[in-house]
C-alpha cells in the first residue's frame, strides 16, 4: 500500500512544515500534496517544486475543508494522511501506518494519539453535544470514537464515498467527517505505535457538537 500526505498551510512556509520534512525523508510515503490557503504573498509553489512536492494554491484562505478536497483529488496513494501545517510527527508514525496496513484488522479511518503539552488532545468520544479526550492508557475502538484531521489516516477509496463538508469552514469538519464516514459503514480505529504533537491548547478544541439528523 501507498502513502500519500496531505498537508494544508496557512500563512507558513513549505520549508518550515516539519510534518513535510518528516514525510520527505520518508521511505513509506509515495507522494505529497500541500494546499495553501494562505492569504499573504509567498514563494511556497518555488519551495514545494524543489522537492517535488504537488503544491495547490487555493487562492486565498478557503476553508480548510475546501483545501483539504482538492488535495484529495491530488493525492495517488492508497493511504491518505492528512495534517495541518503545525502538528510534530516522527517516523515512527508511518511506520505505525504502515503496519496497521499490513495487519489483518478492518479499517477506514486510523486516528492517532495527538497529544498538546502533556494531555490527550484526539482522540476523542461524544458526551452529550461536547468531545471529550480519551485517556490512552485504555483507549478501545469505541462506537462514537473521533478526533481531529490532523494525523488522520484514510484509506483512498472512501473518499470515493463522502467527502469533506464544504459548507464548514473550519471548525468541526474533522467530527463531522467522521460522523459522515459511519453513515456509509465507514470503520474507524485507534493508530497505535506512535504518539503527534500539537501545538494549540486542548481547551480551544472543546468544541461544542451540534445534533446530527
Amino acid at each position: 500500500m501507498s502513502i500519500s500526505v496531505l498537508v494544508v498551510l496557512y500563512n507558513s512556509a513549505v520549508n518550515d512544515v516539519s510534518v513535510l520534512q518528516t514525510a520527505l525523508h520518508s521511505q513509506q510515503v509515495s507522494d505529497i500534496v500541500v494546499c495553501d490557503n494562505s492569504d499573504r504573498k509567498n514563494d511556497n509553489a518555488e519551495q514545494a517544486a524543489c522537492h517535488n512536492i504537488t503544491y495547490i494554491s487555493m487562492n486565498g484562505n478557503k476553508g480548510l475543508s475546501k483545501a483539504y478536497n482538492a488535495g484529495v483529488v491530488r493525492c495517488r496513494g492508497d493511504i491518505v494522511c492528512v495534517f495541518d501545517d503545525d502538528t510534530q510527527v516522527d517516523g515512527d508514525y508511518f511506520n505505525a501506518v504502515s503496519e496497521l496496513t499490513e495487519s489483518s484488522q478492518k479499517w477506514d479511518i486510523a486516528l492517532p494519539i495527538v497529544m498538546t503539552g502533556d494531555k490527550v488532545l484526539s482522540p476523542s468520544h461524544f458526551e452529550k453535544y461536547r468531545t471529550i479526550p480519551v485517556d490512552p492508557s485504555h483507549v478501545g475502538d469505541m462506537a462514537d470514537l473521533t478526533g481531529i484531521n490532523s494525523g488522520m489516516a484514510v484509506r483512498r477509496s472512501l473518499y470515493d464515498r463522502i467527502s469533506y463538508d464544504s459548507n464548514l469552514f473550519l471548525d468541526l469538519i474533522d467530527h463531522q467527517f467522521i460522523l459522515d464516514a459511519r453513515k456509509v459503514g465507514a470503520n474507524i480505529v485507534v493508530l497505535k505505535g506512535s504518539r503527534l504533537h500539537q501545538s494549540y491548547s486542548l481547551e480551544n478544541d472543546s468544541l461544542k457538537m451540534q445534533e446530527s439528523d
